[in-house]
Parts: C-alpha cells; structure tokens; sequence
C-alpha cells in the first residue's frame, strides 16, 4: 500500500521540528514479542517436562518398591515353609544350616543376589559370595527392628526386609535388584523432551517472530504517518486494510489529520483576520493622533482672538465687575486651552517622530533649587509648607526638558493637595542612579490606579481636584521625556503611611523621577 500522500501543508511550529530525528534505543516490539513468547515457551515446556519426568520416576520408584516387596514375600514363605517343615530348631540354628542351600535356590528362581542374616545380623546365606560386597549395616539395622530399608547404588537397589518366623522374627533377606533398565527408559524419555521442547521452541519464535513483523510493519507505518502530519503533510487515505485495532487506529489517524488540517487553516484564516485587525487598529491610532495634532494647532487662533479680546475688555469695559470677571474667566480658560494645545502637540511629535533632545551635563541640585524657587509662590498662596533637600549630583539630559518634568511635578503636587498641606523635593543617590522625590499631602490615589495616571487624558474621581484641573497631558509627557534621556517616571506611595519620612502620619503622594548618574560622579 503506498505511504501517505499530502496535498496540502500546514504552518510548522519551528524549523527544530521539522529537522528532529527520533532515536530508537533499545530492542524493538519486533523482536520483543518473539523473545517474551519463548521465555513463556521455555517455562511452559520445563515445567511439563520437570512434571512428566517426576512423574515417571515416581511411577518407576513405586513400580520397584511393589515387586521387591513381592519377592521378599516369597522369601519368606519359603524361609518359612522350611522353618516349619523341618527338624525343630533354634531360629540361629534353623539359619546357620538352611540359610545358605536357601539363598542358591532363591536366587536362581527371582534371578536375583539373595543374602540371608539370621536374627542378629549375622550372614547366613549368599547366593553369589564371591561378588562384592556392599556395607548395608545402617540398613540392617532398621530391617532387624521389622523395618524395610533400601539403598540405591549405581544401578542397582539393595533392599532389606525381615522374615517373620512362627515364634518372631527368624532374620532378614536382602534382595539385589537392576534398575538400568528404568533409567534407560528415563533418560530416553528426558531426551525426548529435550529435543521436543528445542524444535517448538524455535518453531514458535520463528512463528512469532513473522506475525509480529507484521504488525510492527504496520505500526512503523502509523508511526511515521504520525511523524509527517507533526511536520504538516496530512493524510488523504486510509494506510491499511484491517478491521482490528490497527486498522481502527488508522482510521482514527486519518480523522485526525483531517480536524487538524482543518483546525490549521482555521487559525491561519484568523492570524490573518487578527493581523488586519490589528493594522486597522493602528490606522485608526494613526488617525486619532493626527486629529489631536490639527484640532491642537486649529485651537490656536481662536485661543489669540480670546486673549485680544481680554485686553481689549481690559481696557474699554463699561462695567469694571464684569470687565473683571470676564477677563478672570477668558485668562483662565486660555491657559487651560492653551496647555492643552501644547501638550498635545508634544505628545503628537513624540509618538510619530524621534524626539529631538539637546542633552548636555546638567548640574542637577542647581536646576532643583531653580524649580522649587519657580513654584514656592504658588504653594505659599495654598499655605502649604514646601521644603527643599537635594544632594550634589550630575546627569546628562536635556535642561529643558528637564525642567518641564520637575515643574510638572511640583505642579499637580500643589495642585492636588489640602489647604495648609506639605510638600516636598528631595534627591538621592543609589549606586549609578540618581532619584529625585516629590511628595505631597494629598489624597489616597488606589493602587490599580497608580499606572492608568500616566495615560493621556485619564481621569481619577473628581473628589481628588479641588478648583483647578489639569489637561490630563502633563504626566505622560513627563514619563516620555524622562524616558527619552534614559529615566524611568512612577508613583511609588499613596496613603497612609505609604511616606516613612513624611510629617503627620506619613500620608500623602510619592512621586519619584530616576536618572542616571554620570560617570566621573559615581563617587558621590
């Protein structure tokens, strides 16, 4: 059947996967399956081979025990029969003179090697005395107490049994037996075995062995189908041509090609669909910061005309009250206006273009004394206790700009603050960095609103303003600015007691501006 074909190809998670090369350590289920079948043929055919040949020798055992026990039967009815038959004797004196014509003519009927011991273990008679002789006296003993014994020696079962008399025991009859015989015939059988066992053994692996080539086969063919729909070449047909589990499988492979194809264009379709979305976001950012940029610069002219009109009202109003009131209120919005307006606009030039800076070394401690003096009027119209603790430092930066964010700061710390509140400016060195500190007494602004002050035009609750109220620009704008000369801009306090060397319990606002240091004053 032909390997898998693919028409189509899916999007690859990583070049790495398509070059992975999958090792294979170890026995494969090939060989496997064979080997696990004759290690349970071999236990198999031991284990009967072990029980047949136990039971033949048990059987043979029981067999030999049943005839010597017929024979020694004989024995003694003939021993007996001549006991009885003859002159009244002693049983030693019957056995001394009887024994031995007894032991020939017993011998030469069983076709056995018959001895006789009278009643206290003495050899009475032997049918062949020259032959050799073996040492039974541990057996004669258990035999002269009514106890059959038997030794086995070689080929040859020695067995001893007592001969009971009229009056008690008369002695004991000791019979020689060949069991070659039996064991030619177990050792035959063994054999047998052996070679049997051997030829289904091999013939059962070799079996084995074929049929689970086949399978195996088939399962590498599943396996490398699997590997090339990971590589993106999907299934159009069903691999094999079987209704058992394999061949479910492969139907199950080929449904899973298809979902996952499926499932591929599927999120190739919506990477697309988000892709354009995405762009249309952007244009539409595009669009909005370009309205902000002409609505800012349209906005100029008529804030112009507003502040003429002030002064002109200024100069030729007939009711000075409301000549007052106007130019109070056209003052105010104008600056709001305007502030706007120019925020705006920086916020517009640094989103499109590359901000340009003229950065310089700037004596930091000089131009924070510099914004503190600007601002110290303002606060005192608050009653608010302002103080000043900055530390020797240079950075590289713009002054400028500098200067803008340093304002904006001390700003919105009068600003948002309480009547007859605090507020100070303090700087620090930490390592490389230099950190400059605006706190204030103003009100808790909530932790998951500490970033979302630094986007364009947010707003907190309105309970956080007092009178006046910001164009929602200042902040970003400084964080753009510090950004750009390589700082960093957050909250990092709010509540109570978020400030440890804050007056009156520690509450109020952190602000905290980091720079880096130059280099010749790492020192410091």
């Amino acid at each position: 059947m032909n390997e898998p074909t693919s028409n189509q190809r899916g999007s690859l998670p990583s070049t790495d996967q398509q070059k992975r090369k999958r090792k294979r350590t170890g026995l494969s289920l090939r060989w496997k399956f064979p080997l696990v079948l004759a290690a349970l043929l071999l236990f198999t055919v031991g284990v009967l081979s072990w029980l047949v040949l136990t039971g033949i020798r048990t059987s043979q055992t029981n067999q030999m025990e049943r005839g010597l026990k017929r024979q020694a039967e004989i024995v003694e009815m003939r021993v007996k029969q001549s006991y009885l038959l003859g002159v009244s004797k002693s049983p030693e004196a019957f056995m001394k003179k009887q024994a031995p014509q007894l032991a020939v003519e017993l011998g030469v009927s069983s076709n056995m090697r018959v001895i006789l011991y009278d009643r206290k273990g003495h050899e009475a008679g032997n049918s062949l005395p020259l032959a050799f002789r073996t040492d039974v006296s541990q057996a004669l003993s258990y035999a002269l107490q009514g106890k059959i014994a038997y030794i086995t020696e070689g080929s040859t079962i020695i067995y001893l049994a007592p001969l009971q008399g009229p009056e008690g025991l008369l002695g004991v009859v000791q019979l020689h037996s060949s069991i070659e015989a039996q064991q030619q015939l177990y050792q035959a059988i063994a054999r047998l075995f052996l070679w049997t066992g051997g030829a289904v053994l091999v013939l059962s692996f070799i079996l084995g062995l074929g049929y689970v080539s086949r399978q195996t086969r088939d399962i590498g063919r599943l396996t490398r189908a699997s590997e090339q729909i990971s590589e993106g070449h999907y299934l159009e047909t069903r691999l094999l041509r079987r209704q058992d589990e394999l061949g479910r499988l492969d139907e199950g492979m080929l449904q899973m090609s298809h979902v996952i194809r499926e499932s591929i264009t599927a999120l190739e379709n919506e990477k697309l669909r988000l892709e354009e979305a995405v762009q249309r976001l952007r244009e539409l950012e595009q669009q909005q910061k370009s309205f902000i940029g002409n609505i800012s610069h349209e906005l100029k002219t008529p804030l112009t005309s507003i502040q003429a009109y002030a002064d002109l009202l200024d100069m030729y109003g007939d009711d000075p009250e409301l000549v007052r009131v106007a130019r109070e209120s056209i003052h105010k919005e104008t600056k709001r206006l305007y502030e706007l307006v120019e925020d705006s606009l920086q916020l517009s030039v640094l989103d499109k273009y590359d901000f340009e800076l003229h950065t310089e070394e700037v004596e930091l401690h000089s131009l924070l004394k510099d914004a503190g003096s600007r601002i110290r009027g303002k606060a005192a119209k608050r009653g608010l206790r302002f103080s000043i603790d900055t530390v020797p430092a240079k950075v590289w930066g713009d002054p400028k700009h500098l200067m803008h964010i340093v304002l904006n700061l001390l700003d919105n710390a009068v600003k948002y603050n309480r009547d007859g509140g605090w507020m100070t400016l303090s700087s620090r060195v930490e390592r490389d960095t230099v950190v400059v500190y605006v706190r204030n007494s103003g009100p808790l602004i909530p932790r998951e609103k500490w970033e979302m002050i630094f986007e364009p035009f947010a707003t907190l609750s309105r309970d956080r303003s007092r009178q006046d109220s910001g164009t929602g620009l200042g902040l970003p704008l400084a964080r753009r600015l510090a950004e750009r000369m390589g700082g960093e801009l957050h909250l990092t306090a709010s509540g109570d007691g978020a400030i440890e060397d804050a007056n009156e319990n520690g509450q109020g606002n952190e602000f905290s501006l980091k720079l880096p240091l130059l280099v010749s004053d790492s020192s410091l």
